[in-house]
């Protein structure tokens, strides 16, 4: 899962692995370590929510925990959509993607993405 955190927004990016867990098991997490003793935990999660609620983030300490509604994650996963996002003017933008590969050698590992509608060859 990769994380992008840009002024005050939020993206993730997710492999066909990565949303196949959240589907199955309702959680995928990472983290980044900065040292020993400290790393930046981040993690969604795929919860029970009355229709029509909104993705959500929290930040407890080093943990920032995304939160979006099972329905959502089901439909998204089952469908040729590319993302969901939180709904216009909210206080946190989020937006949540499925990872796709990169149209440039990067020499990242792009073997568990979705194929680029962009790619031609």
């Amino acid at each position: 899962m990769k994380l992008r955190i840009r002024g005050n927004s939020i993206r993730l990016r997710l492999t066909r692995s990565e949303v196949a867990q959240l589907v199955r098991e309702g959680l995928v997490a990472e983290q980044a370590q900065f040292g020993p003793d400290v790393a930046l935990r981040y993690s969604i999660a795929s919860v029970a929510k009355g229709a029509g609620e909104a993705i959500s983030a929290t930040l407890d300490g080093t943990h920032l925990r995304v939160l979006a509604p099972r329905a959502v994650v089901d439909s998204w996963a089952q469908s040729d959509e590319v993302g969901f996002e939180s709904p216009p003017g909210a206080a946190l933008p989020i937006l949540v993607e499925k990872d796709w590969t990169c149209l440039t050698p990067r020499g990242v590992d792009d073997e568990d993405t979705y194929p680029n509608p962009n790619q031609t060859c």
